[in-house]
């Protein structure tokens, strides 16, 4: 099988996640009869083979420790990072991590091997930091997409600043449907969901990598709508 790394490739991620500080999982969700599945597995065993300080872990999406994470079993393959403490700050990816994307997986590690140290102003931590709701915020993205690693990036920095929040990556091109029923067009696409009476309901969406204080301001006025 042709790999998905070449050596050049894995010398600047080696380079790149020099910066890590301690060791994360990649937990990867999979079933059978998974388009993207396979090659999903082939790139993190290619990446925990190749570099230090990432370690893999491999279940079935209807497994146990899927209900754990609350995985959204709808949408495989689907990866939770650890960050090296063990905790789960929220960081999902659903669908494959490629193109732009594959940058947002090597900032998630190195901001997760310190356990969520965020690069996000002090202000912008505090405000999300006193969100109190269950939610979530999925950023639809495609692999070619230059600006879709910016906005993932901040739902998941926000994800890891509150145990309330995930933040979401969902590749559009691979799960149609849900990308259906949120009428994604342009990318990134973030929808913002709160988790209320036993159901996710849709209380926010915006479209484009927003600066900061604007990904904040949305965020916040979903939590209050």
């Amino acid at each position: 099988m042709e790999k998905l790394l070449d050596e050049k490739t894995l010398e600047q991620v080696r380079e790149l996640l020099s910066e890590m500080k301690g060791r994360v999982k990649i937990i990867l969700f999979e079933k059978e009869n998974c388009e993207y599945c396979d090659v999903t597995k082939q790139l993190y065993t290619e990446l925990k083979e190749g570099v230090e300080n990432v370690d893999l872990d491999i279940y079935d999406i209807n497994s146990p420790i899927a209900e754990e994470y609350e995985i959204d079993k709808t949408l495989a393959p689907a990866t939770v990072i650890l960050a090296s403490n063990g905790t789960d700050l929220g960081v999902r990816f659903y669908g494959i991590p490629s193109g732009h994307e594959f940058s947002t997986l090597l900032q998630d590690l190195i901001l997760l091997s310190k356990n969520g140290e965020v690069e996000l102003s002090e202000d912008a931590v505090a405000k999300l930091r006193n969100i109190n709701k269950k939610m979530r915020l999925r950023v639809f993205v495609t692999p070619t997409c230059p600006y879709c690693p910016r906005a993932v990036l901040s739902a998941q920095q926000a994800a890891m600043i509150n145990e309330n929040i995930n933040g979401e990556m969902v590749e559009a091109n691979e799960f149609f449907e849900i990308s259906s029923k949120h009428n994604v067009s342009s990318v990134p696409h973030t929808v913002i969901e709160v988790f209320e009476n036993g159901e996710w309901v849709v209380k926010g969406e915006f479209i484009g990598a927003y600066p900061e204080p604007n990904f904040v301001e949305e965020v916040l006025k979903a939590v209050e709508g």
